[in-house]
């Protein structure tokens, strides 16, 4: 567990940890493709966005062909890989915006998720985390903290009853430098 003088990013892995996760980071698509390629299974559904279609470029090189989630109503998916607003250490917590449609219950369809989260926003304290979501258009902000978890049955924990069943986390950064 991260100590007190460590790194809100230390700090961001060690409470992600505790709650069964994982974090990675990388610069540029060609790092990420590479982390995707190793880290996502089959299907692969990717959240309509500029780094992701990047990363998709890499990955049909690699002889992998995404799918897009812009439009289609909730496949069932392996793995599903979403952008962040931005992630808050304290609590290993990332913040993710669902702007409406199909392609938002995509994550709830899916065994595994990952969340790119921009690197100038991977470390938000809870009060700035807090006036970010209220700046966003209206629509539903998750706070994920984790695979879902439930105990309601016989007490015995069951992960991914009402979503998924693992996350991972990439702290991400454009190769030309910009979050």
């Amino acid at each position: 567990m991260a100590g007190r003088g460590s790194s809100p990013l230390a700090l961001l892995e060690a409470r992600l940890q505790e709650a069964g996760s994982a974090l990675h980071q990388v610069r540029g698509a060609a790092a990420l493709a590479r982390v995707l390629k190793a880290r996502a299974g089959t299907p692969l559904w990717l959240e309509e966005h500029p780094w992701l279609r990047a990363a998709a470029r890499e990955l049909q090189k690699q002889g992998l062909e995404p799918q897009w989630a812009n439009g289609v109503w909730a496949p069932a998916a392996d793995t599903v890989v979403t952008v962040a607003l931005g992630a808050v250490p304290e609590t290993g917590t990332v913040l993710l915006r669902a702007d409406g449609g199909p392609a938002a219950w995509l994550p709830f369809r899916a065994r595994k998720q990952i969340v790119l989260v921009p690197r100038d926003r991977a470390a938000l304290s809870l009060a700035a985390a807090l006036d970010l979501t209220g700046q966003e258009l209206p629509g539903m902000i998750s706070w994920l903290s984790g695979p879902t978890r439930t105990a309601d049955i016989e007490k015995v924990l069951v992960l991914g009853a009402q979503g998924i069943q693992e996350l991972e986390v990439v702290i991400y950064q454009s190769s030309r430098g910009v979050s």
